[in-house]
Parts: C-alpha cells; structure tokens; sequence
C-alpha cells in the first residue's frame, strides 16, 4: 500500500523539524568538545572533562549519522521514491515510518539486517 499525499506531508514536516532541531543542537553538542586543557584543574577536573568531550563526540557522531538519514529521506521525498525499501522496492508501512521517518527499509528487512549484524560478531 502506497502513502497518500498527506502522509507524505506529515512525515516531510517530521523529517524537516527534526532536521532543524538536529542542527539547532549541534553547537550545544559540540562545545563541550571545544573546550581547551587549560581550563581543566586537576587530574580529577582533567577525567570528568575528558569523559564529558568523549560523550560529547559520540552524541555528534551519532546526531550527525542521523542528519544524513533525515537528507537522504528528504532527498527521496523529492524523488518519488520515499517510502519504498532501498533493498526490494516493497512499500514501507505507515506505521514504520511514522515511528523512524527516515527507514529506508521494511521492518522485516531491518530485523533481517540486525540479525545478521548480530550473527557475524
């Protein structure tokens, strides 16, 4: 079952307020990354900012991963191809990409995929 054109609506306002808060975060991620040695105290003050600057870049790592899903998924909006798996071309349901917007897979592909992810470790 394909998406009607109000789905598709919905779900581009989704993706694109969620871009715009994604980059709206992105400096708040980072300053805490931006922060010198200088400002640090003792080996104590030195641990608690390492792990502090250490969260802090895999938080925008992982933001940033994100970012390109929400573009990608945008991109694909604007293609006519939004809402199709990648893999078989099969239709995403609703229901999947109103809880992760930006899937490029079915549900089943995706379970498929952390399956075998899991079984190679």
């Amino acid at each position: 079952m394909s998406l009607t054109a109000t789905q598709i609506k919905e779900l581009r306002t989704r993706l694109l307020a969620e871009h715009a808060r994604l980059k709206g975060d992105e400096a708040k991620v980072l300053s805490p990354i931006r922060g010198t040695e200088s400002e640090v105290g003792d080996e104590m003050d030195a641990a608690g900012a390492s792990q502090i600057q250490g969260d802090a870049a895999l938080r925008s790592e992982h933001e940033h991963g994100l970012l390109v899903e929400i573009e990608h998924a945008l991109g694909r909006i604007d293609a006519g191809t939004y809402g199709v798996s990648e893999v078989t071309g099969e239709p995403i349901e609703y229901a999947r990409l109103a809880a992760v917007p930006w899937a490029r897979f079915t549900a089943r592909e995706q379970e498929d995929f952390e399956h075998e992810r899991v079984a190679r470790r």
